[in-house]
């Protein structure tokens, strides 16, 4: 059990990881087609940032949409256990649009600003699928039951 908890940490930071570097790139892309020219210690810095600052808000509510969207996951497995990879992958991504849905009908916006476009949605749920392959490469590695 204590394995699958560190995969499920280890899964939610790389996915988090991947989520705001997805973030800050696109944010700072919209500001190149406005014509600011944007350098590379610019992106490094402004990532670095972004990874600091939204950990104790985007993180943990990540966290639990990553979560939910694994038990769930779990549960379908009981069914069909050769699927487990695709399993959490699928999971991890849907999650992320879960989180994403659930804000803007309940907020009637996106504390994400780059959600708002179609290719933030693609990114962060691509994130969430990160997060997917992270929980099965070492849930696998670490426990023999795989769960």
């Amino acid at each position: 059990m204590l394995k699958r908890i560190l995969a499920f940490v280890a899964a939610s930071l790389g996915g988090y990881t991947t989520a705001v570097l997805a973030y800050s790139q696109l944010n700072l892309s919209n500001l190149t087609d406005l014509g600011v020219a944007v350098g590379l210690g610019d992106r490094f810095t402004t990532f670095a940032h972004d990874l600091l600052s939204m950990t104790s808000v985007y993180l943990p509510i990540m966290s639990v949409a990553l979560l939910v969207a694994f038990l769930f996951a779990t549960l379908v497995l009981r069914w069909v256990p050769q699927l487990r990879a695709i399993a959490y992958i699928l999971a991890g991504a849907v999650g992320m649009l879960a989180l994403i849905l659930f804000f803007k009908f309940s907020m009637g916006t996106n504390p994400i600003a780059v959600t708002r476009t179609v290719v933030g949605i693609v990114s962060q749920c691509l994130a969430g699928a990160v997060a997917g392959i992270i929980y099965v490469r070492l849930s696998s590695i670490l426990s023999p039951d795989k769960g």
